[in-house]
């Protein structure tokens, strides 16, 4: 169904062309009924409950027929909220008005409307106050134009009354916070997403430079070397030899320099623990580097690159949070494969009371998500923070060869 916009509103003459009029005006009798029925319902007392979460569900079915999106989270069977109750009372209120409004209207439609017949069957045509007899002839014709300008006014009301009706609705049936926190989801997503592009960015880069630039600097120095031992068995002059062989070592020691420059270069861009001793090297450097007693307890085979880099990262974060957060005097780290799964665990005794709301807790429960796993936080008061990542283990296939 088309949305109807305000917009639309602006152009009465091509919107009584289509049937959003009849679909509002179909909209606001089903309004007004339920509103009879929630005034009985109200009345009834023990049926409130079961009203109270019907016709929020019934709502918002009904507000495509005025022409407006239906809210698209999914409701929880039992679920009830106070705005559930303020548009059921919104609605008991509407159709009281819509009552005595609509018997106004039909009623004075209905009379301007029934004038051609009253003359044709030669009843006489009076005034509203009855007191002064109207002539056939004009009042004839001038009635059901005015009656068919009003009906026109009330088809344009109509929607017009729909469409802001169904704007009230939709805004309580809406639940921002769910609608926030699948943002806030979405974006910690994408977040991980981007970080996890980065860093296989960098490992591309860093194999291209190993692969590429090191080698032909590799290559250079070899030839170089070649070109040495060739040049001392040249017969030319002493001081031309010694010359040769010195511009020679100086661009040696030139690659030389380039070469080095080059491994610390790419050294930067992957950790050299994770990529040379995996994840539990990884670990061992992560915890030496913590102002705080850690345990660490691992026993992980080399697994996928991508997968070692997001519990590495995930470690971090959480040994970040022990260190700056939990007042916490030692810390223990247990990452180990169980039953096809690898489990990363990180205790301290802080004072707990850790919420999952935070912008790290956020990402590393996007990053489990994003790995196929899931990440639990048990914080009780006073009685230190657990953290638990369980994933499916993804081994390195070169690694196992």
């Amino acid at each position: 169904m088309h949305r109807l916009e305000t917009t639309d509103l602006r152009r009465p003459f091509r919107l009584l062309r289509t049937r959003a009029p009849w679909t509002s005006l179909l909209y606001l009798a089903v309004q007004a009924l339920a509103g009879a029925v929630s005034i009985g319902v109200w009345l009834s007392v023990l049926l409130i409950p079961v009203w109270l979460m019907l016709w929020p569900r019934c709502e918002q079915r009904l507000l495509p027929l005025a022409g407006r999106v239906a809210p698209t989270h999914r409701r929880e069977r039992w679920e009830l909220r106070w705005q559930d109750v303020v548009l059921v009372l919104l609605t008991s209120v509407m159709a009281v008005a819509a009552f005595f409004l609509g018997i106004l209207l039909v009623v004075l439609l209905g009379t301007l409307l029934a004038v051609p017949f009253a003359a044709a069957a030669g009843r006489e045509i009076t005034s509203w106050s009855g007191d002064r007899t109207l002539p056939i002839v004009p009042t004839a014709v001038i009635a059901p134009l005015l009656g068919l300008f009003l009906l026109f006014l009330v088809l344009w009301g109509v929607t017009a009354l729909a469409h802001g009706w169904s704007a009230l609705s939709a805004a309580l049936l809406r639940d921002d916070e769910r609608r926030l926190a699948a943002q806030v989801d979405a974006l910690s997503a994408e977040t991980v997403r981007i970080g996890d592009s980065i860093a296989l960015e960098r490992q591309a880069l860093e194999r291209d430079l190993h692969d590429g630039a090191q080698m032909h600097f590799s290559a250079a120095g070899m030839r170089l070397a070649l070109l040495h031992l060739d040049l001392e068995e040249l017969s030319v002059s002493a001081a031309e030899r010694t010359r040769l062989l010195t511009g020679i070592t100086d661009v040696q020691r030139q690659l030389d320099l380039g070469s080095q420059a080059m491994r610390d270069a790419t050294r930067g861009l992957v950790p050299s623990a994770l990529r040379d001793g995996g994840l539990c090297g990884a670990l061992e450097e992560l915890v030496t580097s913590i102002p705080l007693p850690v345990t660490l307890e691992c026993s992980v085979p080399r697994q996928a690159p991508a997968l070692e880099q997001s519990v590495l990262l995930i470690a971090r974060e959480s040994l970040t949070n022990v260190v700056r957060h939990s007042e916490a005097t030692r810390a223990d780290v247990r990452c180990v494969v169980e039953d096809a799964r690898l489990l990363l665990e990180v205790r301290d005794d802080g004072t707990g009371g850790a919420e999952p709301t935070g912008t790290g807790l956020l990402s590393m429960h996007a990053r489990a998500r994003r790995l196929g796993g899931t990440l639990s936080l048990t914080s009780p008061a006073g009685h230190g923070t657990c953290l638990l990542l369980d994933v499916p283990r993804q081994m390195d296939e070169d690694a196992a060869a």
